[in-house]
Parts: structure tokens; C-alpha cells; sequence
């Protein structure tokens, strides 16, 4: 099994992120998931140190930049063949990280995205209208992150559906599975 790296940013997930540090324990647990954890932080926050730590994430220092840029230093210190951006408010099933990985790794798709809704194009362009970032989970190959030039560094809300269009838009093979 290939090693996937999770990547999170220490300010979207703001006082939330040791419930979904915690919540990503099991998945670390298990023997078939080999991951490891990447925490973007700009903040100052002195206890992120004591939380990295705490649930033995790495945490990479980043200026205060956009999203996209902290996203893409955190994934250049990472290891992971395959990358996880993990929607914030939603839990990760573990039985769709290991079909995930094992596409990935079996090269039948570049990326896989697990979403709370199907997706519309009115759907769409009402969260783009209200500025909302759509609960959508992705998974894609580390060689596709790259070939695509990782997340736009200008980018901060956007950043990660910006990352699935050029995903869409170049053509790679994508899943779309419905949590």
C-alpha cells in the first residue's frame, strides 16, 4: 500500500482542528493505511507545537500566505505517493481511503473525490455566489499534483475546488463517490 499523506492547515481548521486531529486517529491505527499527517501553520498559536506532537502530525512553518501556497509547502516536505485534502467538517471513511489508495496505486484513477452532495452545476454557482467551499474530500496522486502545478498560491477559499476543475479540465480520471 502506498503512503498518503494528509494534509490540513492549522488556520481553516481554526479551534477544530484537535477534533479532527483526533478523529483522524483511528485511521492512523489501522495496519492496512500507511499516512502520515502534514499540518500547515502561519499562526502563532504556541499550543500547535504541543498538538503535532500530541497526534504525531508534522507541522510546517508557512508564511501568511493564501491557501494554496500553504498547501503546497506542507506537500513539499511530504513523503505521500497520494494526497489527501480533507474536507473540514466531515468524518473519513476508511473504507473509501483504502479503494482510494488502492486505485491510486493500481493507476485506474489520478484522483478520487468523496462528496457530501452530488455535484451540480447550480450548486456550484450558488457556493461560489455565497463564498462557500464545497465539503468535498480529495484524494489524488502525487505525480497529478505536480503535472498540474499543485494548488494556485493565489488562491485561498478556491484553492481546493480550483485544484479538482484543472483536475477535470486536463483529464484526468476522477471518481466521484457520494458519502
Amino acid at each position: 500500500m502506498i503512503v498518503c499523506t494528509i494534509l490540513l492547515d492549522a488556520r481553516s481548521a481554526g479551534a477544530g482542528l484537535p477534533r479532527y486531529l483526533a478523529a483522524l486517529r483511528p485511521l492512523r491505527q489501522r495496519r492496512d493505511l500507511h499516512l502520515e499527517v502534514m499540518l500547515a501553520n502561519d499562526t502563532e498559536t504556541p499550543r500547535l507545537r504541543r498538538l503535532a506532537s500530541e497526534y504525531d502530525a508534522r507541522l510546517v512553518t508557512t508564511e501568511g500566505t493564501p491557501l494554496g501556497d500553504r498547501l503546497n509547502m506542507a506537500m513539499a516536505h511530504s513523503q505521500g505517493q497520494a494526497l489527501l485534502f480533507p474536507a473540514a467538517r466531515y468524518a473519513i471513511p476508511a473504507a473509501w481511503l483504502a479503494t482510494a489508495l488502492k486505485d491510486i496505486e493500481q493507476h485506474r484513477r489520478d484522483a478520487v473525490v468523496l462528496t457530501s452532495s452530488p455535484p451540480g452545476r447550480l450548486k456550484q454557482f450558488w457556493q461560489r455566489l455565497r463564498h462557500e467551499i464545497p465539503a468535498e474530500t480529495l484524494c489524488v496522486s502525487r505525480a497529478w499534483f505536480e503535472l498540474i502545478g499543485g494548488c494556485d498560491p493565489a488562491l485561498d477559499a478556491d484553492a481546493l475546488p480550483d485544484l479538482i476543475a484543472r483536475l477535470r479540465a486536463c483529464q484526468a480520471r476522477i471518481a466521484a463517490v457520494v458519502a
